[in-house]
């Protein structure tokens, strides 16, 4: 029997100027707020100083996180967290799924450090955890569910820990901090909501309403994208491409494990490689890849983007943004290749099949 449940946070707010509005009133009760950001932020007057200022006497403490959340840094939040009693994050993906992280490690005593950690945090049940509101500055999405990604220590292998409890409280899309996000970063992660949108398209089982969704967020996310691209201090731009990135995500444990995103995140930690960036280099070749086994779901996805074809019109997307597009940048061997491709060898997708797509991408 097809069926559905919602695994998307309870309260989403949009517009410029929602967290003012919006952010004190959601905390509630919350009185020792600790705040996961960035480096870049701190260093953005109206960024984390902005939300440091509206938090005031509310504010814990801040952590700082690096781009793939590594585990080291998530634990060290863990450790500063003492008696807060609710996480807000501000940035992209990194803060936003270590947050999630931290919420994790607080509630269940588990050191994300350690080796075993991903395989521990199956049987885990974290219950109560600590409420998170979610900032977010680019379109990677990750405040939309409750999974928590972070480099692992040593292997900088993309691992992480889910569980319904750690999607967010809150999220606020607003304009007035998006517009502070460096564009190649904006539409970089924009590809990436591409990515969701595609990969909820794709993906086995009836999915009515994320399929309505993401073919919405589609054609909201390439006239968003554009004009961006166009008027990169454009608010409205910045807003049209958060809804479109939502609309994208109403899926999420689908939408973030198609090929796509299961080849990015093989190449991302390991290789420097940013997220979003890894949407841009692969998405079209994956895309050509499914295209004879998905017919129908490729014929929408064209007529969304305009185009005539699903993955040419990816790739002219791609190419108007001005996005990297080409792995030969990042310089893997042959070998890299070959060991990023082993880990998602299946019946249904060759060594070489994978390996031939992060050739096409080169």
């Amino acid at each position: 029997m097809p069926s559905f449940r919602y695994a998307n946070p309870a309260s989403v707010h949009w517009g410029a100027g929602c967290i003012s509005e919006g952010l004190l009133e959601a905390l509630g009760g919350a009185r020792r707020v600790l705040l996961v950001t960035t480096q870049s932020a701190v260093k953005d007057e109206k960024l984390s100083p902005v939300i440091e200022e509206l938090l005031g006497f509310r504010l814990a403490g801040r952590v700082l996180i690096g781009q793939h959340a590594p585990a080291a840094s998530v634990m060290e939040a863990v450790a500063k967290a003492g008696d807060a009693d609710a996480l807000v994050s501000l940035g992209g993906g990194s803060p936003i799924d270590a947050a999630k992280a931290v919420a994790f490690s607080l509630a269940t005593g588990l050191d994300l450090r350690a080796g075993d950690a991903p395989q521990r945090s199956r049987s885990m049940h974290p219950g109560k955890t600590l409420p998170h509101f979610a900032l977010p500055t680019t379109l990677s999405v990750a405040e939309l569910s409750g999974s928590a990604g972070f480099s692992a220590e040593g292997t900088r292998e993309k691992v992480g820990v889910a569980a319904p409890q750690l999607i967010p409280t809150a999220v606020f899309y607003d304009a007035s901090l998006a517009v502070r996000t460096p564009l190649p970063l904006w539409l970089s992660t924009g590809i990436r909501a591409v990515d969701h949108a595609v990969e909820t398209l794709v993906a086995e089982g009836e999915h009515p309403l994320p399929d309505t969704g993401a073919l919405e967020g589609l054609r909201r996310l390439k006239h968003a994208l554009l004009a961006a691209h166009a008027r990169p201090e454009d608010a409205e731009a910045r807003t049209a491409g958060q809804l479109g990135a939502w609309f994208s995500y109403l899926l999420p444990s689908k939408a973030a494990a198609g090929l796509s995103h299961k080849l990015g995140k093989q190449i991302g930690s390991r290789y420097g490689i940013p997220h979003g960036v890894t949407s841009c280099l692969l998405l079209p070749h994956v895309l050509r890849v499914l295209a004879p086994k998905h017919k129908a779901a490729c014929a929408r996805i064209a007529e969304a983007l305009e185009a005539r074809d699903a993955a040419d019109g990816v790739a002219e997307l791609i190419a108007a943004l001005e996005v990297p597009r080409h792995l030969a940048q990042w310089k893997l061997t042959d070998e890299q290749m070959r060991e990023a491709a082993r880990p998602l060898v299946s019946a249904e997708h060759s060594e070489a099949e994978l390996v031939g797509i992060l050739k096409a991408a080169w």
